[in-house]
């Protein structure tokens, strides 16, 4: 490694943050350092942390001189010649992140949201002061997918990925799928078990998944994304009796991160989808990622791991690390200057994802019929979509799924299966539909609205590949034959 601050053989490190993750680089490095000078011909030594409480119990047994509250006791340490940040948050991990590469250090960071909102501003800073910056560990924990895309790949044109971005939609959705239980009480459940943050919502409703898609995408197509224009999804509004009939019907729902070309450009979606067991992706389960990457001249490549937690992530950093031990002159820099052309609407081979992020809800006529949060979009004439309504009772079932279905045959929308669950007190009703555009749904359940006064949620998602429409869906207790 060639930099102006490294003393002989030894490197010295500079540990922004002492949580979770920093601890596990910490003792990564403690416990791997032999391991690391033998591959790599360097010694490596933590020689200041900056930490926000020093009186804090802490399981990594860092040497308490090492630790400071003062962060230009890192900075300003001309020892140091690689700055880790493992702090997370916007500020002040970017701002001292800037100092660092400044003052000519290479930064290694696991921030996945700095990454994505600010990713593309600080690689032209680390190329402007001709050092690196490395962030293996903000996608997927310990899942070498950063490195396959900026090394690997070099010589491949990426045409789609798809990923299980967030362990803790993953976990929930096992569970529900396992066990029947809601997710209210299995996100508690993700709580004390560590896996979900005391405010999920950055987890529950996409928002992790997306800043993860756009450094993916960032990477492989060497441009930049604005990650507020990913269309974004999340599963609070998912019930068990989804998972359920999904897997009757022979699909695993996932909460997937795409990216994949179309005619009109790029086209980034977070959402869940009903994914055919035989999919890469459909049989991981619990806090695992995965992502599964399409191109040119490879292939398909999918790769599993653990996605969060100490040691996967310290694992990503501390391989970081020993990367540019090896030869920081072999590293590629991103560029992400170039603005990404984004497909404004599904042209037909994205699988029928949506057009907007958030939320979005169709009441008209004061039915209140929610559309769960699905996004509007356009979709090809083969598109399948999962839609799902949840009626209080049997009495106000009937006329949900007349309405409804008749607003379906005066669209043209095709009904390949229908099913019905038991959900909690009430009924899920479920639909399969072919050649259908969401645009096209929605309309047709505000149209149903519009015939009777009931109010329902509704759950619309895509379905990924053919549809078999010969498949019978079991039925378990309807009130009158469909």
């Amino acid at each position: 490694m060639t930099n102006k601050h490294q003393t002989a053989q030894t490197v010295f490190i500079g540990l922004l943050g002492l949580g979770t993750v920093g601890g596990g680089v910490y003792k990564t490095i403690e416990r791997n350092r032999e391991t690391i000078r033998v591959r790599t011909g360097h010694d490596v030594q933590v020689a200041r942390i900056l930490v926000r409480d020093l009186e804090k119990e802490r399981d990594c047994q860092a040497d308490c001189a090492l630790l400071t509250l003062d962060a230009s006791d890192v900075l300003d340490d001309a020892r140091i010649s690689v700055c880790v940040e493992v702090m997370g948050g916007i500020e002040p991990a970017r701002s001292l992140i800037e100092q660092a590469l400044c003052s000519g250090r290479h930064v290694i960071t696991a921030n996945k949201e700095l990454m994505a909102r600010h990713g593309a501003e600080l690689l032209a800073l680390a190329a402007e002061h001709d050092v690196h910056l490395l962030f293996e560990a903000s996608v997927a924990g310990g899942i070498p997918v950063i490195r396959l895309l900026q090394g690997y790949l070099t010589a491949n044109r990426v045409s789609e990925i798809q990923g299980i971005l967030n362990g803790t939609c993953n976990y929930i959705l096992t569970q529900m799928r396992e066990t029947g239980r809601e997710y209210e009480e299995i996100v508690i459940e993700a709580q004390q078990l560590g896996y979900a943050e005391a405010d999920p919502t950055a987890d529950v409703e996409g928002f992790d998944a997306a800043s993860k898609l756009a450094i993916l995408t960032n990477l492989a197509y060497e441009a930049h994304v604005d990650v507020t224009r990913i269309e974004r999804q999340g599963i609070t509004q998912l019930r068990a009796a989804d998972l359920r009939l999904a897997d009757q019907l022979g699909y695993a729902v996932k909460l997937i991160g795409a990216v994949r070309e179309a005619a009109t450009g790029v086209h980034l979606s977070v959402r869940p989808r009903l994914l055919p067991k035989h999919h890469p992706l459909a049989g991981v389960d619990d806090v695992f990622n995965a992502v599964t990457i399409h191109a040119d001249v490879v292939g398909e490549l999918t790769f599993i791991g653990r996605g969060a937690g100490e040691l996967p992530t310290a694992s990503a950093v501390t391989e970081d690390l020993t990367a540019l031990l090896a030869g920081a002159d072999a590293l590629r820099r991103p560029s992400w200057t170039r603005t990404l052309q984004l497909a404004l609407e599904d042209d037909g081979t994205t699988g029928g994802a949506g057009l907007t992020s958030g939320s979005a809800s169709v009441a008209t006529g004061g039915a209140g019929l929610a559309t769960g949060g699905a996004s509007v979009a356009a979709g090809s004439a083969g598109d399948a979509l999962y839609l799902a309504l949840t009626a209080a009772s049997e009495a106000e079932l009937v006329p949900l799924v007349d309405g409804v279905e008749a607003a379906f045959r005066q669209a043209g929308i095709r009904v390949v299966e229908r099913q019905l669950a038991v959900d909690g007190g009430g009924r899920r009703q479920a639909w399969l539909l072919l050649g259908a555009r969401e645009q096209g749904v929605h309309a047709a359940l505000a149209q149903a609205a519009q015939t009777g006064n009931f109010a329902a949620n509704a759950l619309l998602l895509p379905v990924e590949g053919p549809v078999a429409t010969g498949v019978e869906w079991d039925v378990e207790s309807y009130p009158r034959a469909l």
